[in-house]
């Protein structure tokens, strides 16, 4: 395919994977990104956990049920604040979305994605020899008898997938993660041996060196306006007019207002998440690897020398705003499961990012309308795990290798 001059709007994980793939394949790439550096936003201080085996759609058959129960938790892993009409039609959407049949396709469709760019993530590790913290190994933990066993049903379908499992005793997770604290009571547990913990802001800064090698220029402090569709080629920032042959859009949670004059909806609905960031105090007492409790839905990671809690779904509310609940939450389950990991009276790193979620489930990787104008948006909380894939995707459907049809789930509708 001809070489192009691509603008790539948004420098977090999606946004520099993508670059680096277009430009891996011969094409000139210019990111614009409106803060100081890359991942400085979603991709900032995530849990890090890229799980083939439990990528799945937020809205599944179980959803209507959880958020009601939710309405009356002490510690709650979904968090409201009074509706307005355009969330109240997002969840509309993810009620329908989340019927049995529309859940199985969404969720086929992501661990799909999902192995794909773990490969891929592995590929560019060993060939640029990158370097960023990482651990194998995630725990899947079941409070209660009722939870295992629903969690036990979906074995065979990550069998079919291809995705290694062990089951466990709260016997046997000692042993594979010897500072749990034994006084919580736990079913039982689902080990992926072939899922992982890595940091994802560290995997960013270092496939943007690789891409600025291949070319790839970064514009830091630039916010780029809406869009025009009558001139997809023309792109303006306070004063300046940019000329590009075409546009890949990752700009997350800004997306719609950037497509705004497209008159179309992309149906990104921002949904904040919160992380906890300490010191390890004594190596013996924290993680070896990651931990998923499926009850609140919150992650313990460790990350280097550091332990990392996140989880909690907020919809609504302000991105400088922390919900006070939503921080008692991770709080507690931290405290359930590794209560020595870190001192937590010292310096700890509050974090609150959007994530930007798709009531489906699964993102938008495709040509939009507009001829020249393409979006690789909306992967929610999996956005670090289906990053590279997603690029290699991207790059492939701009250079028509790859068809909208090979990928259904992916498009506009």
């Amino acid at each position: 395919m001809t070489r192009q001059h691509i603008a790539v709007i948004g420098a977090g994980i999606i946004g520099v994977t993508t670059a680096f793939e277009l430009a891996l394949r011969g094409h000139q790439v210019t990111v614009l990104e409106k803060n100081q550096t890359c991942a400085e936003e979603s991709s900032f201080a995530n849990a890090g956990v890229i799980s083939p085996g439990y990528v799945t759609p937020w809205a599944s058959p179980s959803m209507p049920g959880r958020l009601l129960r939710e309405c009356f938790s002490k510690n709650a892993s979904f968090l409201m604040h009074f509706p307005n009409m355009e969330e109240l039609q997002w969840l509309t959407q993810c009620w329908r979305a989340s019927r049995a049949e529309n859940y199985w396709l969404q969720r086929t469709a992501l661990q799909r994605l999902a192995l794909m760019s773990q490969a891929r993530m592995k590929e560019l590790s060993h060939l640029f020899r990158l370097e960023y913290e990482q651990v194998q190994g995630y725990n899947l933990v079941y409070r209660d008898a009722k939870s295992w066993a629903q969690a036990q049903l979906a074995l065979p379908y990550l069998s079919s997938q291809g995705v290694p499992f062990e089951l466990l005793t709260a016997e046997a997770m000692m042993d594979k993660e010897p500072a749990l604290e034994s006084s919580t009571t736990m079913a039982g547990a689902i080990h992926l041996p072939q899922d992982q913990v890595a940091n994802c802001r560290q995997f960013a800064m270092a496939i943007r060196d690789e891409a600025e090698k291949l070319g790839v220029e970064f514009r830091f402090k630039t916010e780029v306006n809406s869009l025009d569709p009558s001139r997809p080629r023309q792109l303006v920032s306070g004063q300046e007019v940019m000329h590009f042959d075409a546009t890949v859009v990752c700009a997350g949670t800004m997306t719609e207002s950037i497509l705004r004059d497209f008159k179309l909806k992309t149906g990104i609905m921002p949904v904040y998440g919160y992380s906890l960031t300490a010191m390890i105090k004594e190596p013996l007492d924290a993680p070896r690897c990651g931990l998923m409790d499926d009850k609140y839905k919150v992650t313990i990671v460790r990350q280097g020398n550091r332990v990392r809690v996140g989880g909690v779904m907020e919809l609504g509310g302000r991105a400088k705003e922390h919900n006070g609940k939503a921080i008692k939450t991770l709080y507690k389950v931290l405290d359930d499961w590794f209560p020595k990991a870190s001192d937590w009276s010292q310096q700890v790193q509050v974090w609150k990012g959007a994530r930007a979620m798709i009531a489906k489930g699964t993102p938008l990787i495709c040509q939009t309308p507009v001829p020249g104008v393409w979006l690789n948006a909306g992967h929610g909380s999996s956005g670090w795990a289906l990053s590279c894939a997603s690029a290699q995707l991207l790059a492939g459907m701009l250079e028509r290798e790859v068809t909208p049809e090979q990928w259904p789930e992916l498009t506009l509708r």
